[in-house]
């Protein structure tokens, strides 16, 4: 259950995710990069569904949130965790073949962000039924899970960032993640920062930025105060 924020810039993006989840769910950690699939792969892993919610290769970056366009009545046992999905996004030659080819039948409701060769691609499979959307990737966009916010929540957070990107005296890596931290308007509950009582809060903060010759991921524990950054050399970078 996330925010995730997408903003371009001339030779690349910064991909930036709030993590809202259960207080008690175990911490997950940022490793070094791994061979996954023939793939150097780098992602905070989850303990429990011993998937991601955010990954990214030399070719592709994939995120997730949890829900499609609406809340939803779960309805479990499912086939497994659908942060085990954002890793076999990596099996496939192209976002296109992933979407036309990987089984998501089983799976509860979610969204898909995915990003390759300057192409972003929306995925949200409502349990019955697929449906995928290319963005145009030169714009600025913000997403929430829809298993956390109502659709007037949804707009009011839209809203804030639009208000963000034309207030920002610079769109960068700092800026953004301050918007994460502090955007909203005093409720607490639906704060782009969140925390419902002692049930669920935004438990970490991970961007993803590419570039040139240049791909970096940060990753901020905000319960435990910890903060993991992993630059990757130029010859993992596709230009």
């Amino acid at each position: 259950m996330c925010t995730v924020s997408y903003l371009p810039f001339q030779d690349g993006f910064i991909l930036t995710s709030s993590r809202d989840e259960k207080i008690t769910r175990p911490p997950a950690k940022l490793s070094d990069p791994i061979i996954y699939h023939d793939q150097e792969v780098t992602f905070p892993k989850d303990p429990l569904g011993r998937g991601s919610w955010i990954a990214t290769s030399k070719t592709r970056t994939v995120c997730l949130l949890n829900g499609a366009f609406i809340a939803h009545v779960p309805k479990p046992p499912y086939k497994h965790s659908r942060g085990l999905v954002v890793l076999h996004a990596f099996e496939y030659f192209t976002i296109n073949s992933f979407a036309s080819e990987y089984d998501f039948k089983g799976l509860e409701p979610f969204t898909l962000l995915l990003i390759e060769a300057g192409k972003l691609v929306t995925l949200r499979w409502t349990g019955s039924k697929l449906f995928i959307k290319e963005k145009d990737a030169s714009q600025s966009y913000i997403w929430s899970s829809a298993t956390l916010y109502t659709p007037e929540i949804v707009t009011r957070r839209e809203s804030w960032f639009s208000e963000w990107l034309n207030s920002a005296p610079e769109k960068s890596l700092e800026s953004i993640r301050t918007f994460h931290k502090t955007a909203g308007d005093g409720d607490r509950e639906n704060a782009v920062c969140m925390r419902r009582a002692n049930l669920y809060a935004t438990v970490s903060l991970t961007s993803i930025v590419k570039s040139v010759g240049k791909m970096e991921m940060i990753y901020e524990d905000l319960i435990h105060c910890e903060l993991t950054q992993k630059k990757l050399s130029n010859n993992y970078v596709s230009n």
